[in-house]
């Protein structure tokens, strides 16, 4: 696990929280639009969003647990943008 130096255990939990949370979000967000109907720019945001969140499991696992927030934080405000319009 490659927990930041300056990152406490708790503060790594904290991370990891917020994170998993993002990511919940994000998912709910998807799952309330039907990607059939989207055009074909709104279906690359779509794309765009699940690599953002393939990226931040990943990140995760490797416990680059900054880089798995800051991508999480990416995908949530896409899907947010997205859902809003």
């Amino acid at each position: 696990m490659q927990i930041s130096p300056a990152m406490s255990d708790a503060q790594a939990s904290q991370n990891r929280q917020g994170t998993a949370q993002l990511l919940a979000t994000t998912d709910a967000n998807l799952k309330k639009l039907d990607v059939q109907q989207l055009d074909v720019a709104k279906q690359d945001v779509v794309k765009q969003i699940q690599t953002y969140v393939e990226q931040a499991r990943t990140a995760e696992a490797a416990g680059d647990l900054d880089r798995a927030h800051n991508l999480a934080v990416k995908a949530q405000l896409l899907s947010d943008d997205l859902v809003s319009h």
